[in-house]
Parts: C-alpha cells; structure tokens; sequence
C-alpha cells in the first residue's frame, strides 16, 4: 500500500469515528438487546483480508480490457487466471495458520477464497475470544424475538497478523437499515410498457444461452416467486422464472425491494438467465457485507455477467480498508467481463454540515452508478449524485466532469471534493414504478427502480454483442464516457437537492452532470453503437 493510500485509510478512520459519533450525539435509539455473556462453544464466522500480491497489474490489466482503443479491448480473463497473478501472500497465508492453531483453529475449519487472499473461518467464540483478546456478547433483536447475534464491542488484531492482513470483519457490530430502499409512491405510473417505449427497447428479448444476469440481495430481503409469474402474465413478459437462488430466500416473506429488483430485471432484460444472490452476512457494524458478496462471486466460475445492486451506505460509514479491498474484487469482476451496476441513492445530496455526503458503492470508479429522473426530461430531485471523498477521478470521466465544473452551473465547490469521483454514470425512471407485491400491485420510488431497470438493458446489450461472436460489455464506463451522450437521451431539467432545507444540489444542465449522469438508454441506438 503505497503512502497516499496509507494516509487515506487513517483519514478515513478519523471520518468514520467523526460520523459514529454524530449518530450517537443524535441520539438514535439501537433495537438490541445485551441477553448476556455469549457461549464459549457457539461459532462465529471472521473474514481475514490477506495481503495481496501484484494490485498494479490489476488495475492496468482492467485498463487494458476495458478501453475502447487498447488493442486488448475485450480480452477478458477467467478468475483462475485472475488468481495466478493477484493472491494472498504465501508468507501471510502460513502466518494466519500458525496464529489460528495457537488458539485450536484447524486447516480444515479455514475456508479460502480462489487466489488464498480471504479466509472465512469457523471459530469457536473462546478461541476468538483468545486470539483477538476481546469478549463476545449475545444480543436479541426487540421487535424480533427470534432474530439473535454474537458480537463483541472491541477488539485487537494479534501483533503477528498486523502487516499481513489489511482486516478482519465479522467479529463487531449489529445489524441495521441500508441507505437506499425503495419507498412507497402515492400514484400509479411507471410499468414494463412505458420502459419499453422510453428506452425504445421494442420487446427485444434475449436468445444467447451464455447470457446472464443476477440480482444482489441484502438485509433479509426476499422475493416472491409467485408475484414474479403473476406481474410477468399482466405485462406479456415471457415466462422466466429465477433459474438459481444462491444463499436463503424465504417466499413467504418477500420484501418490496428484492421483488422490485427481480421483476424489473426482467423485464427490461427479457429472457436473460436470472440470479437471485442473497447475502445473509453484515459487516461494518450491522450494514451490507458487499465484500461477501462479491468474494463469493469471484468463486464462481459461471457468476453472472451483470449484476444489479440497489443498496449502499454513507461512504465515510464504512472503513476504507475494508472498501479499498472491495474495489480491488470490483477490478477482477471488470477484467473477467463483468459488469456491476449500482443505484446512486435516495437523498440527494444529502448536506450535513455544508458538505454534500456521497455514497458508497455507487462512487466506486469501478462501476456503472444509476441515477433517477421523474420524467422523460427531468431528473428526480431525490436521486443522488455527487463526488466522492476518497477515490480520485478516473481518467475516462476527466473531460465530461470538467465540462460540468467550468458550466457555471455547479454549487460551490465548497461543499464536495472536485477531484473525485463523480456519479452517477447515467439514470433512467425512478418514480411511481408499479410491482406486485404479495398479490396486489403497490406504486413504489427510488433509485432501486432505476437500477435492475439498466442493469437488465446492459444484458440485452450484452446477448447482442454474444450474439455478434464478441465478448460482453464488462466494465462499461469507459465506452459509455467515450460515446460522449450517443445513445443517451440528455436530461436538462431539474436537480438533486439536499435532504434538508436551502440545501440545492446539483443542476442538470446539457451533457453530462452529477444529477443525471450522461441521460437515459435508447436501446434502439445503443445496440449498434456497442458494436462498432
């Protein structure tokens, strides 16, 4: 880890406690309960994040793959090959062994990721409580009597472990909300019929048996395979139902955001194979485990060539160790052809303090961040947008951000970091989307509409180009910031406010802008476009 990044990650712990301590000021009254001391002999699962090997090359390599004009452009790896030159160090790797047989941990008891840079192990509570010199606690849910954690409110990484691992999770926090779900809208609107004539996708539908796509599910939210047939029969869209669930899901309790997610999927992405991964794992004191998720994907030797995730966090929330080492699977997804595509948010800017707060992991550089708009012409003042606060802008948005900054448009530059990473990428409609939710139809708002929405229009992109005998998309933005707005319909009216009064965000203006990123799809034109 070179110097800047050292002095990032120590700001960013300075910012998180800033943030913890905010949120404990405001008083915000937790659901748990302390029950007592945990049992010694109940297991706990600690991720290990071993230090990596060769990152540079990752992200050169990304660069090579991604690029409309490197000769490489295209030439994905497979994880496997991925794994040859980005893994664990075998010095760290024996390290963690020994520590974990110090306290009566086997080999058979570790599970590694492909490459041996994460180790999931199962731990009895007294040989974590041993090697992390902490103590565990049993806490109970006090609206759901059935819904207990094992968590320790502190603990110290051993001596010989630091310099060979980056961090451990899985030991601290409890659960809590995301920052982005969908909420519930007053009138009836948005539906595959409008979608299709908006985006002028023209029923297109997907025929390439290697084409794929998957829904990211956190938090406990499931689907329902019945609203799923019932809203496909009312809209025309062929019968698809999920082809594989990966990890729980419990029909019989379905959420509004997973069944959102998985019936607009498909019906943009209309007869792509369709995943639903759900993620039972919380990390960073009760929020999202992304880096769960994404490690298990990277396990996969058939995950998905799209994924679509409409949750995240307040990027100073979440510690930017634990992101810096998400970003780097984010890189692999990229190099292997995939693509991530991830809802900007549902409170605009959201101002604290006369500073504009982005959300993570929309504001990675590496992947496709989904804004929202209201109408066909303006965007939703609800949709979030901004500049991150930690990740540098990427070379392939330098031109079209710098476009927006020299406008005369943009807020002072007082209240965001003008250097980062700007999103969202593009948008689509995020306002009054109709679903079926438990047999009735429900009107519902949010980037969390917006988000499967494109992410099923990226796979149709892809089943043309696999249908053309070339590869997928994979990371896209670098062909969606060199198209300039060809294939986008521009978004010039309204902007994203802030969530508290005299809080005005960013204007949508022509071209691209941190409100609607480059505008909406129009499939009609992009299919050609993507294969130029």
């Amino acid at each position: 880890v070179d110097l800047h990044v050292e002095h990032l990650i120590k700001m960013g712990r300075v910012l998180l406690l800033l943030v913890c301590l905010a949120v404990c000021a405001g008083g915000e009254q937790s659901p748990w309960v302390r029950v007592g001391r945990a049992d010694k002999d109940a297991e706990v699962r600690v991720t290990f994040a071993i230090a990596q090997t060769n990152v540079p090359w990752l992200k050169e390599k990304l660069r090579a793959v991604s690029y409309p004009d490197s000769p490489e452009y295209g030439q994905y790896l497979n994880f496997d090959e991925i794994a040859q030159v980005v893994h664990g160090r075998p010095e760290s790797v024996q390290q963690l062994e020994a520590s974990l047989e110090s306290v009566a941990v086997g080999k058979e008891r570790i599970d590694y990721t492909i490459g041996l840079d994460f180790a999931v192990v199962r731990m009895r509570v007294a040989s974590a409580e041993e090697l992390f010199s902490c103590e565990f606690s049993e806490f109970q849910h006090s609206k759901q009597n059935d819904w207990k954690v094992v968590s320790a409110p502190s603990y110290t990484v051993p001596s010989q472990l630091v310099g060979h691992i980056d961090f451990v999770s899985g030991i601290s926090g409890l659960p809590r909300g995301s920052r982005v779900v969908p909420r519930p809208a007053g009138k009836l609107g948005v539906n595959p019929d409008t979608l299709d004539s908006s985006y002028n996708i023209s029923g297109y539908t997907s025929t390439n048996p290697n084409n794929s796509q998957a829904i990211a599910g956190f938090l406990k939210q499931y689907f329902s395979p019945n609203d799923l047939k019932k809203f496909q029969e009312k809209y025309n869209i062929p019968d698809k139902p999920i082809s594989k669930v990966v990890g729980t899901n419990d029909p019989g309790s379905p959420g509004i955001e997973a069944n959102l997610d998985v019936q607009y999927i498909g019906a943009t992405g209309r007869g792509v194979s369709t995943w639903f991964i759900s993620i039972s794992k919380l990390a960073n004191k009760g929020q999202e485990d992304f880096l769960s998720w994404i490690t298990a994907e990277v396990n996969r030797t058939d995950s998905p060539w799209v994924h679509s995730v409409s949750y995240g966090d307040y990027e100073l929330s979440i510690p930017l160790d634990y992101q810096m080492r998400t970003e780097n699977e984010f890189m692999k997804f990229g190099v292997s052809g995939r693509t991530i595509v991830v809802a900007s948010g549902d409170e605009g800017v959201h101002c604290q303090k006369g500073r504009f707060i982005p959300e993570w992991p929309t504001c990675s550089p590496y992947v496709l961040s989904v804004g929202g708009t209201s109408t066909a012409d303006e965007c939703w003042n609800d949709g979030g947008g901004g500049f991150s606060d930690y990740y540098p802008s990427p070379d392939y948005q330098h031109e079209a951000v710098q476009a927006y900054l020299d406008s005369g448009e943009a807020p002072s530059t007082s209240y965001f970091n003008k250097s980062g990473r700007a999103y969202p990428d593009l948008s689509a409609f995020s306002t009054n989307y109709m679903i079926y939710y438990d047999g009735v139809d429900l009107p519902v708002s949010g980037t969390s509409c917006s988000t499967p929405t494109t992410a099923g229009i990226i796979s149709i992109l892809n089943d043309v180009r696999l249908n053309a005998g070339k590869p997928t998309l994979g990371f896209f933005n670098p062909l969606l910031y060199s198209l300039k707005g060809k294939g986008f319909h521009d978004i010039t009216k309204g902007q994203n406010n802030g969530d508290v009064l005299f809080c005005k965000g960013f204007k949508a203006i022509v071209g691209w802008d941190p409100a609607s990123g480059w505008g909406s799809p129009n499939f009609g034109l992009l299919k050609e476009l993507v294969l130029q």
